[in-house]
């Protein structure tokens, strides 16, 4: 009785512990989450401004912040802000395609190799260590306009014209892709390793006996097998391209056609003072985002649970 009633104190203090330590990054949450979403939803259906609360105006209820966004017959319908999301889908497929693609591929070459793994898991997983600003830096010193630029040296190289990268509304766009395409896969490529060593080799060898093609046995039972790992870099990849804000903003401020659709809406916050109307642009993005991912998941089907 006494070694069950000390059991259950044990239980109980551990169980504070928990609660405990659990509590600082659940009120740090509910602050900037919780609250942040709830008080953004209310301000979406209010006229507040930066002007209005300077001057004291009245604050009124409204649904013109939603008709800008889904009424083109509205008088004040926000197109701007649909090309901002045009612009956000073009940057969010090919960035999802492009880093799982190589993700995968080095992920496989990597797992292939017999010695050397971790020297190249660390190196190429190193660009992802860069900050925004310093991959921003890098992306003018490249793609510059002017003929010192490394883009323009090779161009000039084999004959050609200099070319304005981020300043052609042909080209803007295209410029601010490169460098995040073939750098920006790191974090996918160690998910898939991951997933990858985490597959028994009995799976591999029984398959081996049916066939001795290396791409059946990559379709048929190693990438099922990565289902999870596939779809979680799926879904960090679309939500990571409609909330790129970094390379419009540093680089080309959003001009010749490259801005994103968070960088509109900080720029109607911020620089316009319209936070009633950023914040119900903000709720159609949330939701939009949402709407991708559970539709991706069902698509998805059943989720492998283990492989073992």
């Amino acid at each position: 009785m006494v070694d069950y009633t000390n059991k259950r104190k044990n239980k109980l203090k551990n169980e504070v512990k928990a609660y405990a330590l659990l509590g600082f990054p659940m009120g740090w949450w509910t602050l900037f989450f919780v609250v942040a979403f709830f008080s953004a939803l209310f301000f979406s259906f209010t006229n507040v401004s930066l002007k209005k609360l300077a001057t004291g105006a009245e604050i009124k209820f409204t649904l013109d912040n939603y008709k800008r966004i889904f009424c083109p017959d509205f008088a004040k319908f926000d197109g701007d802000l649909w090309d901002s999301m045009g612009v956000t889908v073009v940057w969010t497929v090919v960035m999802t395609l492009g880093n799982n693609l190589m993700g995968l591929v080095c992920a496989f070459l990597i797992n292939s190799l017999k010695k050397g793994k971790r020297f190249f898991l660390a190196l190429l997983f190193w660009p992802s260590l860069v900050s925004g600003v310093v991959g921003s830096d890098v992306t003018k010193m490249v793609f510059g306009s002017d003929n010192n630029s490394l883009a323009n040296k090779i161009v000039m190289f084999f004959g050609g014209q200099p070319v304005q990268w981020l300043t052609d509304e042909q080209l803007a766009l295209m410029s601010l892709m490169i460098m995040p395409f073939f750098l920006g896969f790191c974090t996918k490529m160690l998910i898939y390793y991951s997933s990858i060593i985490s597959i028994p080799e009995s799976y591999k060898e029984a398959a081996m006996l049916d066939t001795s093609s290396k791409w059946k046995i990559f379709t048929r039972v190693t990438l099922p097998l990565m289902k999870n790992a596939v779809m979680l870099n799926l879904i960090l990849s679309i939500i990571d391209g409609f909330k790129i804000l970094g390379p419009m903003q540093l680089i080309t401020k959003g001009g010749y056609g490259t801005t994103s659709v968070m960088l509109y809406i900080y720029n109607t916050a911020f620089e316009d003072g319209l936070f009633g109307r950023s914040c119900a642009y903000a709720m159609v993005l949330f939701v939009i985002i949402i709407v991708f991912t559970l539709v991706q998941r069902k698509l998805s089907g059943k989720e492998v649970v283990s492989v073992e």
